[in-house]
């Protein structure tokens, strides 16, 4: 049997480029994990809403996902003023401290751009990292071609002449 899920919009565009398959996104609320008593008047104000994942979170994704600062921003940029929270668990993402309708209102669209510019900021840092290397192995080879050239000049040999 599978778990009834809500889209997280019915008209936004996903958040990952269409030529990144592999980009992290969010694809819907995971409709099962909210609080029983929504749509009662005992609804909480704010309570866990859970997201699915589009694939699993790396540890880097995970340690900027989970880091106080990312929530911090996110609430600022959407004008929420309470403690809101964001936990990575396996594949689901569970925001803390929020509502569906916080997420309607903008929190969602803030998410996914949120995951947008960590996936670009993390392909960014790898490609410096590559491109570091690549400069610390050309210059390692330049070093050895110098010193295979300087001890290729090196001749044995006697300083008499020879009748």
């Amino acid at each position: 049997m599978s778990t009834p899920t809500i889209p997280t919009s019915q008209t936004e565009e996903p958040s990952a480029p269409a030529d990144n398959a592999h980009a992290l996104s969010l694809v819907s609320v995971l409709a099962t994990g909210l609080p029983a008593e929504l749509g009662t008047p005992h609804e909480p104000a704010h309570y866990t809403v859970p997201a699915v994942f589009s694939r699993r979170v790396t540890r880097e994704e995970r340690a900027r996902i989970e880091d106080p600062a990312t929530a911090s921003g996110l609430a600022e940029a959407t004008g929420l003023d309470h403690g809101l929270q964001l936990t990575v668990s396996d594949r689901r993402l569970l925001i803390k401290g929020t509502n569906l309708a916080e997420l309607a209102d903008g929190l969602a669209t803030a998410l996914g751009d949120m995951l947008a510019r960590l996936d670009q900021d993390l392909h960014s840092e790898h490609d410096e990292r590559v491109a570091a290397g690549e400069a610390v192995r050309t210059a390692e080879r330049q070093r050895f071609d110098a010193v295979s050239q300087a001890a290729a000049k090196i001749r044995f040999g006697t300083t008499q002449a020879t009748t």
